[in-house]
């Protein structure tokens, strides 16, 4: 079969590498800091550095952003297409913004597990993070 789509041996371990790269772009987040913004008026630069300053990647992965190899909480790549919070409450600015200054406060009666406090972070510092997220397409 190979002879017939005239390709060589040698040429599979390139023909494999290259495919290997074209899905991972695919794949990879792509991050619109203009749909971040316009989506909350926050500011996604700053979110991203939020992020880390709250430490937020300690227990997410979060693209553009180191990660913690112990990452506990769930992944938040892709942000900007999911349509729920914590499978429970619309996806909407409002509802990001609240969730990240008091997730505690939302997930309680869930039943779902969360280690989340956030005492420090403010209105301001929730919106410029949920710009950032949002961002991740």
């Amino acid at each position: 079969m190979l002879e017939s789509l005239n390709i060589t041996r040698q040429a599979m371990p390139r023909i494999a590498a290259a495919s290997l790269l074209l899905a991972q772009f695919a794949c990879a987040d792509r991050i619109d800091y203009n749909k971040g913004a316009s989506l909350t008026g926050g500011d996604p630069q700053a979110g991203k550095e939020k992020i880390i300053r709250h430490d937020c990647h300690s227990c997410h992965a979060i693209p553009g952003i180191p990660v913690n190899a112990d990452a506990r909480g769930p992944a938040l790549n892709h942000w900007g297409r999911r349509s729920t919070i914590a499978k429970k409450w619309p996806n909407t600015a409002e509802n990001l913004e609240d969730f990240i200054e008091h997730p505690d406060r939302m997930l309680h009666g869930s039943g779902m597990k969360t280690e989340m406090t956030m005492p420090t972070i403010k209105p301001a510092d929730a919106k410029d993070i949920a710009a950032y997220l949002f961002s991740l397409e």
